[in-house]
């Protein structure tokens, strides 16, 4: 693979991932065993590099430059496949209308990552494949549904310590650095276990395959992790189904969540429930944005999708299918239900929103506690949000 010429991934913004791409490309969102841009470079066997348009760069992590020539796929390829890759002078299309990936000079990339579709689908050969995209927060879900135990079903098995139960045949992977403590129970019967780098799993959990524990992070004492890609420096407890959780999410005290999506540096208080089922069994149907029209969803177990950032009181309680914008605070005693806007700050004395310089000061207060300093283009990419905030 290191011999192939690299392929770049784009996020041309075409999408529409509400506040979970708010303030990264999505290549850079987890949810495939690691990120989205090491799943396309694992369907694809070559090496990637993520290319944002302007104002969507990734925060936390540094785009790449555009090749003078090569091939260029959209993040949104849920699966790409080497044998629809495009020629030079072609691009590919799905049948609905996405443009998947091109294969051009410099020029006609930097088009694309200019926003200018139009000129890249005018300047080469059209190829139309059948594929699966993604669009909205739920196609997250099923990205992680059809992605996580394909990733991991051809690794190679490592041993695990002593005390450590292990139930099926799938693959059983822990990384150097790894430590899976007496009592715990890695249960590989229905998918692989993949446990990276210096991450912890504490006694007495449970994890159900397929899994992915991304590097450094700590799965806590009874914690029950079931269908989940948790990402890098995350602090897990309580019961995690069918999730994603990405970078340094902090949800370590009991409670439930399923069917959900949490965005970086998200903060769970203690009992915090997230819904992922309505009580009538009917389809589950999600509001974007505050005061936006419903959308369907096509899935039954649809939990919440969560901003970048954001914080809720003990005991809080989240409805099936809500949305919940970047750095909002809840700690409201009704349960949280539909969209709730960017800065909110709602508790039992009223709905109001963040003072800016307190959010930061916040903010700088968390990450310190990781030792981590936000870096001034995200409290810049922040305080433009906040600044284009629609109050409700």
């Amino acid at each position: 693979m290191a011999s192939s010429p690299t392929i770049s991934v784009i996020d041309d913004g075409s999408h529409q991932m509400a506040s979970l791409t708010a303030h990264r490309p999505l290549w850079a969102s987890h949810g495939a065993g690691g990120s989205i841009l090491s799943w396309i470079q694992h369907c694809l066997n070559r090496p990637t590099q993520g290319v944002a348009v302007s104002g969507q760069e990734d925060v936390l992590e540094p785009s790449g430059s555009i090749s003078p020539v090569g091939v260029m796929v959209s993040a949104r390829w849920m699966e790409p496949d080497p044998a629809f890759l495009p020629g030079f002078g072609e691009h590919v299309i799905s049948e609905d209308g996405v443009l998947l990936a091109v294969h051009a000079d410099e020029e006609i990339l930097q088009a694309w990552s200019n926003g200018d579709v139009s000129r890249v689908q005018n300047s080469t050969t059209p190829k139309v494949v059948t594929a699966r995209t993604l669009d909205a927060p739920w196609n997250l879900l099923d990205l992680l549904h059809h992605a996580l135990g394909r990733r991991i079903e051809n690794m190679t098995s490592t041993a695990v310590p002593s005390g450590v139960h292990v139930l099926g045949d799938a693959p059983v992977r822990l990384e150097a650095g790894a430590k899976v403590d007496p009592g715990v129970v890695l249960d590989a019967e229905a998918g692989g276990i993949w446990i990276e780098a210096n991450a912890r799993v504490r006694p007495g959990a449970v994890l159900v395959g397929p899994v992915h524990v991304g590097p450094d992070s700590i799965i806590r004492e009874q914690a029950v992790v079931r269908g989940s890609d948790i990402g890098p420096t995350c602090r897990v407890a309580g019961e995690t189904n069918n999730s994603i959780l990405q970078g340094w999410c902090n949800r370590a005290h009991e409670g439930h969540v399923g069917d959900s999506v949490l965005g970086v540096w998200s903060n769970l208080g203690a009992g915090t429930t997230i819904s992922n089922l309505l009580n009538s069994y009917e389809e589950v149907s999600v509001r974007m944005t505050p005061g936006g029209s419903r959308r369907r969803t096509n899935r039954l177990f649809v939990g919440a999708f969560v901003g970048d950032f954001v914080r809720t009181a003990i005991g809080t309680k989240i409805s099936t299918g809500t949305v919940i914008g970047t750095g909002a605070m809840l700690a409201e005693e009704s349960t949280i239900t539909g969209a709730v806007p960017s800065f909110a700050w709602w508790t039992p004395s009223g709905r109001r929103t963040w003072r800016f310089d307190k959010f930061v000061t916040s903010l700088q207060t968390v990450m310190a506690r990781r030792g981590q300093v936000p870096s001034p283009e995200m409290l810049q990419r922040l305080r433009d949000a906040f600044t284009n905030l629609d109050t409700p």
